[in-house]
C-alpha cells in the first residue's frame, strides 16, 4: 500500500508541475490516468492556480472545461482569480472570469481579486 501511496503522491506532484509548467498534454495524461484534477500542495495549490499564475491561458480554459473547481481557495484563502490578478495575467483573469469566477471573494488578507 505504501508504493501505490508513494506513486500516487508522485503522480500528483507531476501533474501540478505539469500544469504550473503549461503543459496541457502532459496535465491533461495525469487526468486521464485518475489523478483528481483539484488535487492540492501542501499550500493548497492546485493546478488551476498554478497555470493562473504562470499565464497558462490554454491549460486554465482546459481545466475549467473538466470540472477544475473555479473558486478553490489556498490556504492563505486565494482563488485562481486572486492569484491571475497579482500576477498580471490579464487573459486568464478573463477566462476564469468567463467561467463563473467570484469577483468578489476576499482572501484572508481581504484581498479582493478585482478591484484591489
Amino acid at each position: 500500500m505504501r508504493l501505490f501511496s508513494e506513486f500516487q503522491s508522485d503522480s500528483n506532484a507531476s501533474y501540478l508541475r505539469a500544469a504550473r509548467a503549461g503543459n496541457l498534454e502532459k496535465a491533461l495524461d495525469y487526468i486521464k490516468s485518475g489523478v483528481d484534477i483539484n488535487i492540492c500542495n501542501q499550500n493548497g495549490l492546485n493546478a488551476l492556480h498554478l497555470a493562473s499564475k504562470e499565464g497558462h491561458v490554454e491549460v486554465v480554459a482546459e481545466l475549467l472545461k473538466l470540472g477544475a473547481n473555479v473558486d478553490a481557495a489556498t490556504k492563505k484563502g486565494n482563488t485562481a482569480l486572486h492569484i491571475a490578478s497579482l500576477a498580471g495575467q490579464t487573459e486568464v483573469v478573463k477566462e476564469l472570469v468567463t467561467n463563473g469566477a467570484n469577483v468578489n471573494a476576499q482572501s484572508q488578507v481581504r484581498y479582493n481579486s478585482v478591484t484591489s
